[in-house]
């Protein structure tokens, strides 16, 4: 006889988030206060994102639902020899394991970060530093950032890659390709 038990609060898994995760995703980044979006953008950003072929967008699953998420991306430099993932957002809940949800979520994006031949994982200030420091992490650089003002009060998030914004007509030129 086989015995089965009941997943628990330990029992975490990782895993793609996906449209079905919106609800969930949102009342996390809610507390990644104080620069938490509006729902208005919220909503206009899933969508792009869970797209993404350069992002990777993780949730942390256990026997209570979803208690983490973590936003990362793909990108080229010179500094880092080449492609580097950076970690810009990490959510937990504060009922959840902290540390064992972190885990989890780091060492999915290491994972994701070698399939994509990066050179290293970076580490926005998003996690206490003990955290980081118990994940391997050592702090490099700090990152000041400034806000931007909007050109329009609707910008569209969008790259040339997904396509013409507004409605296309014979005069547009083709979009290039992506190699």
């Amino acid at each position: 006889m086989t015995m089965t038990l009941d997943p628990t609060q330990r029992d975490v898994t990782v895993r793609r988030a996906t449209t079905a995760d919106r609800e969930d995703l949102w009342l996390l980044v809610l507390r990644l206060q104080p620069d938490a979006p509006d729902r208005a953008t919220y909503d206009r950003v899933v969508g792009p994102l869970l797209r993404a072929l350069d992002t990777l967008l993780l949730v942390a699953q256990d026997a209570t639902g979803v208690v983490g998420y973590l936003l990362a991306s793909q990108r080229l430099t010179f500094s880092g020899n080449g492609a580097v993932v950076e970690i810009d957002e990490i959510a937990l809940a504060p009922e959840a394991d902290q540390g064992l949800v972190a885990a989890e979520l780091i060492g999915a994006v290491q994972a994701w970060g070698q399939e994509q031949r990066a050179t290293r994982v970076t580490l926005a200030d998003v996690l206490p530093r003990e955290t980081a420091e118990e994940l391997g992490f050592v702090t490099t650089e700090v990152r000041s950032t400034k806000a931007l003002d909007l050109l329009d009060a609707d910008p569209v998030l969008t790259s040339p890659w997904d396509g013409p914004a507004v409605p296309a007509s014979d005069a547009d030129e083709a979009l290039p390709v992506r190699d």
